[in-house]
This record gives C-alpha cells, sequence and structure tokens, in this order.
C-alpha cells in the first residue's frame, strides 16, 4: 500500500478506538423514475416513436460519531457514509463519471450487477462515499479522509467550488460526493474561519496531479461576506474571490475564478446574482454566468470535444457556451406542497451573424407526505437548435428532450 492509501486509511484505524454506542445510524432511500420523448435534433433520437427512460433505487446508509460527554473537551468525531445504488437505463447511455473522480486516491466502489446491451444497460453496486475522522480543538479542526468540500455561494453556479459543485437541474443535492483529502480549518473569530486543503489524485491516473487550495471567509458587517480562494487544482492554478450583500431588502452577489491552465491558457469564471423574497413568501433569484472558457459561436462549440477536456468530462465546466442566464422562482403552495420553476438561457452567434437563445424549462413541484419523506414532480422542457446530423450540439440546451420525473424517498 502506498503512502497516500495508508494515509486515508487512518479514519478505519481510528475508529475503533472511539465510541461506538455514541454513533448515530442514519439512512436515506430514494427511488426515482423518469421518461423522455426525443424528437428531431435531441440527444436520444431514433424515430418518432421512441423515448429515454431510466429507474433508479438508491440506499445510503451513515453511521455518524459526534458527540462527547464533555463538549468542552477537544474530541475527535468520524462519519461513514455507503451508498448503494441500482440503475436501470433505455436508450440512455450509461456513465458514473463525475468530479469528485479526479479527487479520490481509488473509487472504493464495486458493481455486483453489470448488464449492457444494444439498448438497455443495469447497474447495481455500491460505493464508499464518506469516510473521514476529525479531530477538534478549541478553535481548529483537523479532517482526514474522504470528505465533501463545498465552497461558493452562488445559487446556479460556484466558481469558488473548485473542487466540483452541482449542476443547476440536479434534483438530488442532499450531499455532495465525497473527495479524499486532508483538510485544516481554523476559526480565529466567530466571523471569520480559514481552511487548507490537499486533496489526492487517483493512483491509476498519472496524469492527474493532486490538488491544494486555501479558503478565507469573513462577515462582514450585519449581511456582508466576503471569501477567498487560492490554489493549484489538477495541475491549474487558481484565485478566486466572492463577495456577497444586502441593499434595499435585496440581496446580491459576486463570484468569480481566474485559472492558469497547465497549457498556459488563462480564463476568468463568474457569476453576478440578485435574490428578492417578496412579502407573500415566493423568493426569486436570478444569476448572470460567464466562463470565456465556453463557446461564444456555433463554430466553437461544435470543435469541442468532450470526451478529451477534462474540465467538460468531469463536470467542473458545467455549460458548454460561454453565457447563461439563470431565473428561478420558488414559493411554499401550502403547508404540503412546494413549488419552483427555473428558467436557463443561452445565447449563442450562429454562422449567419445572428445570436440565437436556447432555452431550459424546469418545473418543480414536491410534496411532504411526511416529517421524513417527500415526492418530488419535475418536469423539464427546452427550446432551440437541436443537433447536426452528426450528431453535434447547436446550442447549449435545444438537443435536450422533454422529460418528466417522480422520485420518492426517506429518511430513517
Amino acid at each position: 500500500m502506498n503512502s497516500r492509501l495508508k494515509l486515508l486509511a487512518l479514519p478505519f484505524v481510528l475508529l475503533p478506538t472511539l465510541t461506538i454506542d455514541a454513533a448515530d445510524f442514519t439512512g436515506r432511500f430514494s427511488m426515482l423514475g423518469t421518461t423522455a420523448k426525443a424528437s428531431q435534433g435531441d440527444i436520444g433520437y431514433v424515430n418518432k416513436d421512441n423515448s429515454l427512460s431510466a429507474d433508479q433505487q438508491s440506499l445510503r446508509l451513515m453511521l455518524d460519531n459526534s458527540r462527547t460527554q464533555d463538549e468542552t473537551q477537544d474530541k475527535g468525531e468520524w462519519s461513514v457514509h455507503v451508498k448503494m445504488t441500482r440503475l436501470h437505463l433505455s436508450d440512455i447511455p450509461f456513465s458514473d463519471t463525475h468530479s469528485s473522480d479526479l479527487f479520490r486516491v481509488e473509487e472504493l466502489s464495486s458493481y455486483w450487477l453489470e448488464e449492457n446491451d444494444v439498448n438497455n444497460s443495469t447497474h447495481f453496486g455500491y460505493e464508499l462515499d464518506r469516510a473521514v475522522y476529525k479531530q477538534r480543538f478549541s478553535n481548529t479542526t483537523l479532517a482526514i479522509g474522504r470528505q465533501s468540500i463545498d465552497w461558493g455561494s452562488g445559487r446556479f453556479w460556484q466558481p469558488l467550488n473548485v473542487f466540483g459543485s452541482f449542476a443547476p437541474t440536479d434534483l438530488d443535492t442532499d450531499y455532495k460526493p465525497g473527495i479524499d483529502a486532508l483538510r485544516l480549518d481554523w476559526f480565529p473569530s466567530d466571523l471569520s474561519s480559514f481552511s487548507a486543503v490537499y486533496a489526492f489524485s487517483p493512483t491509476d491516473n498519472t496524469s492527474i496531479d493532486d490538488s491544494a487550495a486555501i479558503h478565507y471567509r469573513r462577515q462582514l458587517g450585519e449581511q456582508g461576506e466576503l471569501a477567498l480562494v487560492a490554489g493549484d487544482i489538477i495541475g491549474n492554478t487558481v484565485v478566486a474571490a466572492s463577495y456577497a450583500n444586502a441593499w434595499g431588502g435585496m440581496g446580491w452577489s459576486i463570484e468569480a475564478a481566474h485559472y492558469q491552465e497547465k497549457n498556459n491558457d488563462d480564463f476568468i469564471f463568474w457569476i453576478a446574482g440578485l435574490n428578492y423574497q417578496f412579502s407573500n413568501g415566493t423568493l426569486l433569484n436570478a444569476e448572470w454566468y460567464h466562463n470565456s472558457r465556453g463557446a461564444n459561436n456555433i463554430t466553437e462549440l461544435t470543435s469541442t470535444n468532450v470526451l478529451a477536456d477534462p474540465f467538460i468530462k468531469y463536470g467542473l465546466q458545467q455549460q458548454l457556451s460561454q453565457d447563461v442566464l439563470g431565473i428561478s422562482v420558488n414559493k411554499d403552495l401550502s403547508p404540503l406542497w412546494n413549488g419552483s420553476y427555473t428558467l436557463l438561457a443561452s445565447p449563442l452567434e450562429h454562422n449567419d451573424g445572428d445570436i440565437h437563445t436556447s432555452l431550459l424549462h424546469q418545473l418543480n413541484l414536491i410534496y411532504s407526505v411526511s416529517n421524513e419523506s417527500d415526492l418530488l414532480f419535475s418536469f423539464i422542457k427546452a427550446a432551440g437548435r437541436g443537433t447536426t446530423t452528426l450528431g453535434q450540439a447547436q446550442s447549449e440546451f435545444g438537443h435536450t428532450p422533454n422529460s418528466v420525473a417522480l422520485r420518492l424517498r426517506f429518511y430513517f
């Protein structure tokens, strides 16, 4: 076993020395079914009669120990999350690639069942998503193992989330996937924090470098917050900053990151957002996304090699185009019902010199079945130019087929 594996195995070595009786065992079970109707120009289109479908069942088992008899003493904590998933796809290609793959020494996962044919695939397996040990001191915490790192404050996109983030339309955002890292958190005051993270690269891919970053956050005034990030992410130098505040009852934020790539190219990724809550409880969010690494015309978009680009392949760059506008409205419709609507719009210059905008509409309705369970209905509809005859995208969202999803989840 190499030195990095030995280091990350420390949570399992220390776990037996901690108080198992104080551990909390919890879980989450989720069932998701989705179906999509692909039209000509959409991804997955074969003929006018074909449809795409997927069903997924997942079980997350969580064992967490974060309690001691004397809360004033320095203490050790640990957390282990195991996730089991069964996924069946019909006319949808299977992929389990995620940004966390860039920051995991080993996958620590396996498929008990893998079936693939021309149109269908079924996968059933498990993964170790969290295995972290934390030692708390008076104003410092040291954590080692597989853990989630979540920075940034944007509603749709977060440039400060240099270790990956959720997509704006993701339905499952309860648990961000863990990465293999050493993390030091220092709290010099009640209003500020400093974090240093060293994330390990996979042993089976020597082209990916280890990553390291520091994060500073400080509250300014009653509602202002400043955050700074600097680091080296898979060989790319990153410097980032964000500032959020409120004015006239409206919240606003600016968040930006500058990347210097290994090949000496550089790009800027920034967002600017506004949010406002009306007197009836309706929450309105608006955010503009700009990533100079993305395409601003159809030629650049069709020349993008998704499979060869690690930023796109692993989701560190979430949009192919350069500019996207995100707007969302969220409201509690009743004590049991919550509704939200999201609109994503992306302009792109085409060969005729005109600007064509593609749209993605997402409507989510959540019904609270009980205190520990809910039912989600989600509908997605896209508009814009679809793929070429060679299957190349001609817009950001126009090739997305209309889809409906239903999910039931409960905690225990």
